[in-house]
């Protein structure tokens, strides 16, 4: 028999409001890629770093040829596209949601996720909180949005002025409802928030 399953956010109430915490969904896939990748990464960054080392000599005595130039614009996209994927693979091993709501306002943080900054909303201004869940598709060949892999799918989300921000990354829409419903019951979230 299948075991009941209780989702993977912790949610409880503090004397100021709700805290949430939502561990980012591991995607064994997307940390097998993306080891492999930073793994060729390092090995060419290396190789083209100690090629580029036997020229340096020539860069200073102001002899650059287009080979030289070439190497030193790899190094400075490879090393932020290594950064990139450096960021992505720590959020998807230990990253977390934390998102606190009181009667007035609702922040929604990322631990680890080192260039997402914490954003606050006035709960006056939210409306429309909803579940839309939305599938992660990773895909090595065909038509699939290869950047889902680093895009925001929230299952909660509502509307903020002209806005729709999102939250709960990769959670399942049963959970994502009994938040909303949680939220609801004990008065954090209003009828005019699902207007």
């Amino acid at each position: 028999m299948e075991r009941t399953y209780n989702g993977i956010s912790t949610l409880y109430e503090t004397p100021t409001g709700y805290h949430i915490t939502i561990p980012a969904k591991k995607h064994l896939p997307v940390i097998i890629f993306l080891t492999l990748w930073l793994v060729g990464w390092v090995m060419a960054i290396n190789f083209v770093g100690s090629s580029f080392g036997n020229d340096f000599y020539n860069i200073i005595n102001g002899k650059l040829a287009f080979d030289s130039l070439f190497m030193m614009v790899w190094l400075v996209f490879g090393g932020a596209a290594g950064l990139f994927v450096i960021k992505t693979l720590v959020w998807y091993l230990i990253g977390q949601e934390i998102i606190m709501i009181d009667h007035e306002q609702i922040s929604i943080a990322r631990k680890n996720d080192v260039f997402f900054k914490p954003r606050i909303y006035d709960l006056r201004e939210a409306k429309r909180f909803h579940v839309e869940e939305e599938h992660f598709e990773f895909s090595f060949w065909g038509q699939q949005d290869h950047l889902s892999l680093f895009r925001n799918r929230g299952s909660i989300r509502f509307e903020y002025g002209l806005r729709t921000i999102k939250f709960a990354n990769d959670m399942d829409q049963a959970e994502a409802n009994y938040i909303l419903k949680t939220l609801r019951s004990s008065g954090y979230l209003t009828a005019t928030n699902f207007d």
